[in-house]
């Protein structure tokens, strides 16, 4: 079987196609980072589950296929993270990610701003007047 790419007007065997797939995918992912979308994918499973939902009917409420919320269930790295989000969405879950790389609550990156401007930190000051 053979793969044509249009955009190049080239063409590859199946198993090159293949080849090229595993390369783009073969990076390793900090281990902190796989094993947050591990556990985020263990947890969308859960919670399908325990709503007596299918993997089908959820695919259908967030328009996706089956096989897009199966990967995210099994912590696929290559999942795209509206995958992710669209489920919590459907689980009533979405709340959760306003905290997610809040600005306010960015305390390294407050400080590290704070020092390129050279001015000190709200809570650097006191009231001793």
């Amino acid at each position: 079987m053979t793969v044509v790419n249009s955009k190049r007007n080239t063409t590859y065997s199946l198993q090159s196609a293949e080849m090229i797939e595993k390369k783009k995918s073969s990076k390793k992912l900090p281990f902190d980072v796989a094993k947050s979308i591990s556990e985020l994918g263990k947890n969308l499973h859960l919670a399908r589950k325990r709503r007596g939902l299918s993997a089908r009917a959820v695919a259908e409420r967030i328009g996706m296929d089956q096989r897009s919320v199966l990967d995210a269930e099994k912590g696929k790295s290559t999942t795209a993270v509206s995958t992710y989000l669209s489920l919590l969405w459907a689980y009533d879950l979405l709340g959760c990610m306003k905290d997610v790389a809040d600005p306010m609550k960015d305390v390294e990156g407050i400080r590290l701003a704070a020092a390129r401007e050279n001015r000190p930190l709200k809570s650097d000051l006191d009231n001793d007047f």
